[in-house]
């Protein structure tokens, strides 16, 4: 990364402790290359700590001028909104997702007139590429990117520069740097959407499953191991009967009027299977869901915008059932795909079975306690009886955690690399 322009001066972000290293490089160096940051939007994405947002609030002040946010998390996102309340009510601060604003890059900023936008370098190139893109076709005129310079490579420099005519690196404050990007490229190419498939058995039949993968999403359009280990231990006991609720809830799918509504979601209130993808990444567990039982409610959701979006480009792809656009949710014959974390918005008892193929880094370090708060979403949505189908690294001991926040457990499957654990609700 060459080192062209001057080191910005380490002052913080305006009145907010909360601030690091890489916010204020951020900051900083945006005013270096921009002068005042009070001429246009400012667009903010995957703002980690919340500082690049408050920052950005005290520059526009009380002009025409808003904060437009894209944050990945639907957690943080809605940590946001709680923050800054009252910029939200006064219409200075937008959030993607939140409020009928589109959670698209390019819908969020439609009709904006943005200056710059500040951003955390996200850790996964395409999940760069993807935001790169995005802005370069909305016509931000300028993107500043911060990260610690021991995770940034020439790489992120390459990806930025195929949408922007212009990137430099700027001098580090600390251990922290940014990388400017300025001029997006006139052809303004669409962002990516990666396109792969993976072959799994439905039903004992081999079937070729076409996923399509979208910025940072976990695998990208392919298959994990994880899932492949879990999709075959399941579909052993599907065709073995063994699957709580499953049969009952497809005789009942056969007699007329009996096909699960809104109202009622699944086998736990008198309708079809309810049936549940937590963390659904690029939709391949949607999709098994999906063709082994269609009459099943098949509910995916993820905290992350990158892979609700995946997982409605693969349903859309012809995988699935079809999804169709919509603010936060996009319903389909027997699909809904939702961004939120941890089943927030489900009723207690609404699921009959749950798969769960969780995350277990953050950033790159292991932590086996971020499944924990799952595990509690799991055993408060299912009803008694219910089952939770799990795959986890097997050089991590996660049976003790089932049986004692879900229920009795009994193990499924397990190579070198993974195990699939099921759980049933007591």
């Amino acid at each position: 990364m060459d080192s062209t322009s001057p080191a910005p001066a380490a002052s913080p972000a305006p009145g907010d402790d909360r601030a690091d290293q890489t916010d204020r490089v951020i900051l900083e160096s945006a005013r270096a290359e921009l002068g005042p940051l009070d001429r246009g939007d400012l667009v903010i994405l995957d703002d980690a700590t919340g500082a690049l947002t408050s920052a950005a609030l005290e520059e526009v002040g009380s002009g025409a001028s808003r904060v437009l946010v894209h944050e990945a998390s639907a957690q943080r996102a809605l940590a946001l909104a709680e923050a800054n309340a009252g910029a939200r009510r006064e219409g200075r601060l937008v959030i993607a997702g939140l409020d009928g604003t589109p959670e698209d890059i390019g819908g969020l900023l439609e009709g904006s007139a943005p200056q710059v936008a500040l951003a955390r370098l996200p850790k996964a190139l395409a999940a760069l590429d993807h935001r790169a893109h995005a802005l370069a076709r909305a016509g931000v005129p300028a993107l500043v990117a911060g990260g610690r310079v021991k995770h940034m490579t020439r790489t992120q420099n390459d990806v930025l520069a195929g949408a922007f005519d212009e990137v430099h690196a700027t001098r580090g404050i600390g251990k922290s740097r940014a990388l400017v990007a300025r001029a997006p490229r006139a052809e303004g190419r669409s962002a990516p959407v990666h396109e792969g498939g993976a072959d799994v058995l439905i039903r004992g039949e081999q079937v070729r499953v076409p996923l399509r993968g979208i910025g940072g999403v976990f695998g990208g359009a392919s298959a994990d191991a994880g899932s492949l280990l879990l999709l075959d231990a399941l579909d052993r006991a599907v065709l073995a009967g063994e699957v709580a609720g499953a049969a009952a809830a497809e005789d009942a799918g056969d007699a007329p009027g009996t096909r699960g509504t809104a109202d009622a979601p699944g086998a736990a209130g008198g309708g079809a299977l309810a049936a549940v993808d937590l963390g659904c990444g690029n939709g391949l567990l949607t999709v098994y869901l999906r063709r082994a039982f269609p009459e099943a409610r098949v509910l995916a959701t993820d905290d992350d915008l990158d892979a609700v979006a995946s997982t409605r480009a693969t349903l859309e792809g012809g995988a699935g059932a079809a999804a169709d656009e919509g603010a936060g949710e996009a319903a389909g014959p027997g699909a809904r795909v939702l961004w939120e974390s941890s089943l927030a918005g489900q009723a207690a008892g609404s699921a009959d079975l749950v798969l769960l193929n969780p995350p277990f880094h953050d950033g790159t370090a292991v932590d086996a306690t971020l499944v924990h708060g799952l595990l509690d979403a799991v055993a408060r949505v299912l009803r008694p009886g219910g089952e939770l189908w799990f795959v986890h690294n097997s050089h991590l001991r996660y049976r003790s955690e089932l049986e004692h926040r879900v229920g009795p457990v009994r193990q499924r499957a397990r190579d070198r690399r993974f195990t699939v654990l099921q759980s049933t609700r007591g």
